[in-house]
C-alpha cells in the first residue's frame, strides 16, 4: 500500500509597502546633506550598517541612515540606490556581463539618489522635512512582496 504524501501550505504573503523615492537637484556630498536634513527635523538620521548586496563578480554596498521620530513612533531609513562600494570578486571573462562596479537597488530608476522606507506600513513621508533646494518632493512607490528590494529592506529592518 502507499502512503500519500501530504504538504504543508504555507501562506503567500501579497502585502505592499510603499517607499518614498528621492531625487536630488543637485549632486551633494552625503555628510552635508545628512547635516541639512538633520538640522531641519526633530530627529536625527544616523549611519547604520550598509546593506550588502552579493552578486557573482561583485559585493555592494549600499550606504543606509535610520532616525527615529518619538512623536508618531515611528523608524525612517534613507538608503542610498546607488552602491557607494564595490568590492570585486573575481575577474570578469565574459565580454557581455550584465555586471558592473556600479549597481542600483532600483535599476530602472536610476535617477532616483535615496530610498526612504519607514516601520509603519501606512506611514506618511511628508512628516520628513528636505531642506529647500536640495531635493524635489518625495514620490511614492509601491514595492510587492514578491520582489527581491522588498525582501532586503525587511531583512535590514
Amino acid at each position: 500500500m502507499k502512503i500519500k504524501k501530504q504538504y504543508l501550505k504555507l501562506e503567500v504573503d501579497h502585502t505592499e509597502i510603499s517607499i518614498g523615492l528621492i531625487r536630488l537637484t543637485r549632486p551633494i556630498p552625503e555628510h552635508e546633506l545628512f547635516f541639512f536634513i538633520n538640522k531641519v527635523n526633530q530627529f536625527q538620521f544616523k549611519r547604520v550598517s550598509d546593506i550588502l548586496v552579493k552578486g557573482e563578480y561583485f559585493d555592494y554596498s549600499f550606504s543606509r541612515y535610520q532616525a527615529y521620530d518619538r512623536a508618531t513612533k515611528n523608524c525612517y531609513s534613507l538608503i542610498s540606490n546607488k552602491s557607494i562600494l564595490a568590492v570585486e570578486k573575481k575577474v570578469q571573462n565574459l565580454l557581455f556581463s550584465d555586471e558592473s562596479n556600479i549597481k542600483y537597488l532600483l535599476n530602472l530608476h536610476e535617477d532616483v539618489d535615496y530610498l526612504l522606507t519607514n516601520s509603519d506600513i501606512f506611514g506618511d513621508f511628508s512628516l520628513i522635512l528636505l531642506p529647500e533646494n536640495f531635493a524635489f518632493h518625495i514620490q511614492e512607490y509601491p514595492l510587492s512582496s514578491e520582489g527581491e528590494l522588498y525582501q532586503l529592506i525587511q531583512y535590514y529592518e
